[in-house]
């Protein structure tokens, strides 16, 4: 009498957890997805506001300002001012004294940036 009650056990705590586990699966399944979500692409008064904090002396805003521009497609942004973008993101790499946060966001915002931050990969390169 007492096997068969220990078995019973086991053999009910062995589907109780199977039917959780395949439960809990197909209720996440839906939800796992491989492909990235496309990055909107950036108006003209999104960029200008992103310049002008590009100019702001303080660099926490100067950061900011570098992450949103990972946020958004900067393929059809124009070359004069991806060049500009690139400059200064350039520059805050070069400074030392800029706090380190900063100096990463300027370097994912150069990755983004494509063919304009080209000149500038031996600065990335530099980087400690």
């Amino acid at each position: 009498m007492f096997q068969i009650t220990s078995i019973r056990r086991k053999l009910s705590f062995f589907l109780v957890f199977t039917f959780t586990f395949l439960f809990i699966l197909q209720l996440s399944l839906p939800w796992v997805n491989a492909k990235e979500a496309p990055k909107p692409e950036i108006k003209d008064w999104q960029i200008s506001g992103i310049v002008a904090a590009l100019d702001d002396g303080y660099p926490q805003v100067q950061g900011i300002a570098f992450s949103n521009l990972t946020k958004y497609e900067l393929k059809n942004l124009n070359k004069q001012q991806a060049k500009k973008i690139a400059k200064k993101a350039a520059n805050v790499l070069k400074d030392e004294k800029v706090d380190l946060l900063v100096r990463r966001k300027a370097v994912l915002a150069l990755s983004n940036l494509g063919d304009a931050a080209k000149p500038y990969v031996e600065d990335i390169a530099a980087i400690d």
